[in-house]
């Protein structure tokens, strides 16, 4: 039965230090298996797709990394702790010095080149062809869309979206490639995506969403076209997610960072004890934590005070300013393990909402309930709930106050930052940059430029 980490070998096919200027080893390194030797069964081909979750589970992507680079853009932080990489991602200055940086693009593609690979060798399976293709689009898509997100200005920047993204790989080979568009990127994102929806599973053998099904591609499509503000599409995949009943809100929003007790992740990372101990997450504990001691995150006290202005926010307990002396601080990682949910249904009920505010005539009824059903649980009980008349406006702001109050430390605000600049130019960066300067965006790694002296890096320079 298979589990979201397999004790399977992990094969390496590639040792990558960086994407482009690499090539295959005429002999593998010792301990390492050659691609002709790795693949020869549909056994091995499932082995190597296994060993894509743990890669997206990697401290240096999705269990920290990918949080810790959005929320260091963002403006809930101090910033008086932050040193070396971290303060100058903070900064805002986009440098292109930077191993932190480096370490996550690096992994991404490598994420992508073992998509590739699997889809490579597809003849080879028979009874999994169909779910195995489906992970590898489905993890290659999320994988090309948060390189477009963090290395390039967002959908809606240019009229047209021609300006540039993130190179795309949807073959196997190391050779240099130029940057694609923005549309070109979210285009294949979004092909892949669909093709992952008709491939993979409907349900898991065991109940549990620890391994991708239709549902996950369905949800990151909502995702995906929320980013680019196309609302009839992100309520439409939303609005699958929501009513095919496999995922139900919890009763608690403390469940959703927890040992299998939500019941709200579509796509989960699972601790793992036995046969092997395999715990997610390190990389957010190791930057949040704030039980142990003084974590590197600490909330300004102008975003503090927006977080528990309510007296009847149950989330206030996702903060402190007792628990380390002098210092605004996260409470929501202070847990030595948990599941980690990629994406869950309270984002996809806040994509509902605001998309279903958006486009307006019945599908506002739907987006009054949705923020109300987030607020209920939120404030416990109704005394914060819209009325059943509500304007389209009003349930906008709603949803994105609830939002970001939400989806703290989870890699959000940063791109709600640049959504809403896109969408119609409004500027709500609390630290007065304005949505598409050149420093809320990441710089290429420098290796990019060695290896292909064409490739066309971002333009230097900050936000202040």
């Amino acid at each position: 039965m298979k589990r979201f980490y397999s004790n399977l070998l992990i094969l390496t096919i590639v040792a990558l230090s960086t994407v482009s200027c690499k090539k295959f080893l005429d002999r593998p390194p010792e301990g390492q298996l050659g691609e002709t030797e790795a693949f020869k069964t549909e056994a091995d081909v499932k082995a190597f797709a296994n060993g894509i979750y743990t890669l997206f589970a990697n401290n240096e992507f999705y269990s920290g990394r990918h949080q810790v680079l959005n929320e260091l853009l963002g403006d809930h932080y101090k910033g008086d702790r932050f040193t070396g990489d971290y303060s100058e991602i903070f900064k805002r200055q986009n440098s292109f010095f930077g191993g932190t940086r480096d370490a996550y693009y690096q992994l991404a593609y490598r994420i992508i080149t073992d998509a590739n690979l699997v889809i490579k060798h597809l003849d080879l399976a028979t009874i999994s062809k169909n779910q195995l293709e489906g992970e590898a689009k489905l993890f290659r898509a999320m994988a090309h869309f948060e390189l477009v997100r963090m290395f390039a200005q967002p959908w809606g920047y240019s009229a047209d979206n021609s300006h540039l993204g993130v190179p795309i790989r949807t073959t196997v080979g190391l050779e240099p490639i130029q940057r694609s568009t923005v549309k070109e990127v979210y285009d294949q994102i979004i092909t892949d995506l669909l093709s992952a929806e008709t491939l993979l599973q409907d349900v898991t053998p065991t109940g549990k969403f620890y391994t991708a099904t239709k549902w996950a591609a369905k949800a990151y499509l909502a995702r995906v076209y929320f980013q680019q503000n196309d609302f009839a599409k992100a309520f439409q995949s939303a609005n699958e997610v929501i009513t095919s009943n496999k995922f139900n809100m919890d009763a608690s929003f403390a469940s959703r960072f927890s040992l299998g007790l939500s019941t709200e992740g579509i796509l989960t990372i699972a601790n793992q004890t036995s046969p092997i101990q395999y715990s997610p997450g390190g990389d957010l504990r190791g930057n949040f934590r704030s039980d142990l001691g003084i974590p590197g995150f600490t909330f300004t006290d102008q975003f503090y005070n927006v977080a528990t202005a309510r007296a009847a926010d149950l989330r206030k307990a996702w903060y402190s300013n007792t628990l380390q002396s002098g210092y605004n601080v996260l409470t929501k990682y202070n847990k030595n393990f948990f599941d980690l949910p990629l994406i869950h249904l309270t984002e996809i009920k806040l994509i509902r909402a605001e998309a279903g505010a958006e486009t307006g005539g019945a599908n506002l009824a739907v987006a009054i309930a949705d923020i109300n059903q987030v607020m209920t649980r939120a404030y416990g009980g109704t005394s914060y709930n819209l009325p059943a008349i509500a304007t389209a406006a009003a349930v906008i702001a709603a949803t994105r106050n609830e939002r970001e109050l939400e989806l703290v430390g989870e890699g959000n605000r940063t791109q709600e930052i640049k959504r809403i600049g896109a969408r119609n130019g409004t500027n709500v960066d609390r630290r007065n940059s304005v949505w598409n300067c050149n420093g809320f965006i990441l710089q290429f790694p420098k290796a990019e430029k060695d290896a292909n002296t064409s490739f066309i890096m971002n333009i230097e320079g900050g936000c202040f």
